[in-house]
């Protein structure tokens, strides 16, 4: 299972590329070395995974990793970053805009930074100057006919791959960003202008031609910067729009807004969210049909939307922060990284609308899908942590497949990349078993290599019920010897929420004169939130008639009140 993956991996100690998920993984490439001197800075895939480039300090290298033959070396050792462009003809490479050696005048300005070579003779092509890494980028069309980079507040476009002279200029006067369509043309550029004043933020949608016709707008206040996202059809794109601080001082992370565009209608319209809080993600489909959005204080709520913008399926609220589509759109995961150090992960299927699965994977600063759709890496990487740097290798059932601990603090893992692969296709998501689900999660790892839990999927422990005291494992009976657990009893279904659970008896039955000792089965995920939103419910209805008896209320509780007819939707949901 995904013998034919390969992944490269990237260390305080140097780098490898391997081929194969399991202890007999080949290793393709390596090159190690633990010296900061050699070090490797950057890596980077061609779009086709034909080719692999990288910097270590010294030069920067293209190699064909089928072959190891070499494709271009060059003496740049300051590289730090690196990009090919769409059909993988030519190789970019960026390196800080700096003045490198003595300075000869006062008016001396750094040489261009950004360099251009075309992969199939190994030639110079072009130099341009990029003062800003995080916009040293140009954008290029999906057939490489076109290039475009911002300058100022001027959108330079640029054929052939020539970047000494421009063939169209559009000018938007204050902008900050611009993002091109992809997909077939005529494409399409979405350019940001920040709010100034009493003028509003905007987002305007011009064709590529030598008059750049505007063809949609969107205008919006409480924004200083914003992501534009793009469909891979190119006919819709999403606005995160953000502002950094918030003035009412109920958020850390300022306010955030989403809108959406259609091209082909140039409609515009705000992105209902049932939540009030931070959008910590809106991604699309990669079948450009759908989209998917994580928002909302804390347990936060994943909405999907149709290219209208209208809600077409919600998940209950919980610890997530981030979404992520496999290759083909058909598995999404909602996930909770970062500062959420649980690392839970609910994968979903998308078509049925189902959950196939849910596990926990804590400290994951780093998640990637491999290209076939049903692999994926869970990576603990510096220097966001320094300890328990690792990575794993799961199957979308949950299953682990492999994992590589780093010793730390001598060394550091710093980044895990799947090779792209073309040749997959879309599969069948399979109906998990109860054995499936055993062999999902991480091992439990014990000190004591005896212990019975030792190495033991986290599924399986799940999947077991609930602890049952010694005392209580013995028959009725009684005869003195211990038999094994018993199963714990299942929860009432019909409704009685109130019925008692069964009680137990220690094994000697009642000659001890002890009383009956009751235990509560393990209540399942849905009974738990079931239970804190009939809670909550309660809790209005006490609130409603303070409110009655003339009592003042905190804006919290005032909000508490206005989101009853969510929970009795809830409710209603979780009890079908």
């Amino acid at each position: 299972m995904g013998d034919n993956l390969v992944y490269a991996v990237r260390s305080s100690q140097g780098f490898y590329l391997k081929r194969g998920l399991g202890t007999d993984a080949v290793t393709v490439f390596e090159q190690n070395n633990s010296s900061k001197e050699v070090a490797c800075n950057v890596f980077a895939y061609s779009n086709n995974g034909q080719l692999f480039a990288y910097c270590d300090n010294q030069v920067t290298r293209v190699f064909e990793i089928a072959t190891n033959k070499e494709v271009l070396c060059l003496e740049l050792k300051r590289t730090r970053k690196i990009l090919f462009s769409p059909k993988d003809n030519f190789l970019l490479t960026f390196e800080p805009w700096a003045i490198y050696g003595a300075k000869t005048s006062e008016n001396q300005k750094p040489e261009p930074n950004v360099r251009v070579y075309s992969l199939a003779d190994g030639k110079h092509v072009s130099t341009f100057s990029a003062p800003k890494e995080s916009s040293w980028e140009p954008q290029f069309s999906d057939d490489e006919t076109l290039a475009a980079r911002m300058v100022g507040s001027e959108i330079f476009f640029y054929t052939n791959m020539s970047f000494e002279r421009y063939d169209h200029k559009l000018v938007e006067k204050g902008a900050t960003s611009f993002a091109l369509s992809p997909g077939s043309a005529p494409n399409h550029v979405a350019v940001y202008v920040p709010a100034v004043s009493s003028n509003p933020a905007r987002v305007r949608v011009h064709k590529v031609s030598a008059s750049f016709p505007v063809v949609a707008n969107r205008t919006f206040y409480k924004s200083d910067k914003a992501v534009v996202t793009w469909n891979q059809r190119g006919n819709a794109l999403l606005i995160l729009a953000s502002v950094d601080v918030d003035k009412t001082n109920q958020s850390y992370y300022g306010e955030q807004s989403l809108f959406l565009i259609n091209i082909q209608s140039g409609d515009s319209v705000i992105v209902p969210l049932e939540k009030q809080g931070p959008i910590y993600a809106a991604k699309w489909n990669p079948n450009g049909r759908e989209f998917a959005v994580c928002y909302g204080y804390m347990p936060a709520k994943v909405t999907f939307y149709n290219p209208k913008g209208v809600p077409i399926f919600d998940l209950l609220e919980g610890p997530r922060n981030d979404v992520f589509y496999n290759a083909f759109g058909n598995i999404v995961l909602i996930c909770g990284f970062g500062n959420i150090s649980k690392g839970k992960m609910e994968f979903w299927d998308v078509e049925n609308k189902k959950e196939i699965i849910s596990i926990e994977v804590p400290n994951t600063t780093l998640f990637d899908w491999a290209p076939d759709g049903q692999h994926f890496v869970t990576c603990t990487t510096a220097p966001r942590l320094r300890i328990d740097n690792c990575y794993r290798f799961w199957h979308y059932t949950g299953r682990m497949l492999a994992e590589t601990h780093f010793d730390s603090p001598k060394e550091e893992l710093w980044e895990v990349r799947w090779r792209p692969m073309m040749g997959y296709n879309k599969f069948a998501i399979k109906e998990l078993t109860k054995t499936d689900k055993m062999a999902a999660g991480l091992p439990i790892k014990k000190k004591d290599a005896s212990h019975p839990l030792n190495n033991v999927p986290a599924g399986a422990v799940r999947q077991a019920g609930a602890y049952i005291p010694p005392h209580l494992r013995k028959p009725l009976g009684g005869g003195g010897s211990a038999g094994p657990p018993t199963a714990a009893p299942v929860a009432p279904t019909n409704g009685n929420q109130n019925q008692r659970p069964p009680q137990r008896f220690n094994g000697n039955g009642n000659g001890n004169g002890n009383a009956p000792q009751p235990f509560r089965p393990q209540q399942s995920e849905q009974d738990r939130k079931l239970f804190q939103l009939k809670k909550k419910v309660e809790e209005i209805k006490v609130l409603k008639q303070k409110v009655a008896n003339g009592d003042h209320l905190q804006p919290n509780q005032l909000d508490k009140i206005k989101r009853e007819e969510e929970y009795i939707a809830d409710i209603a949901k979780l009890s079908i």
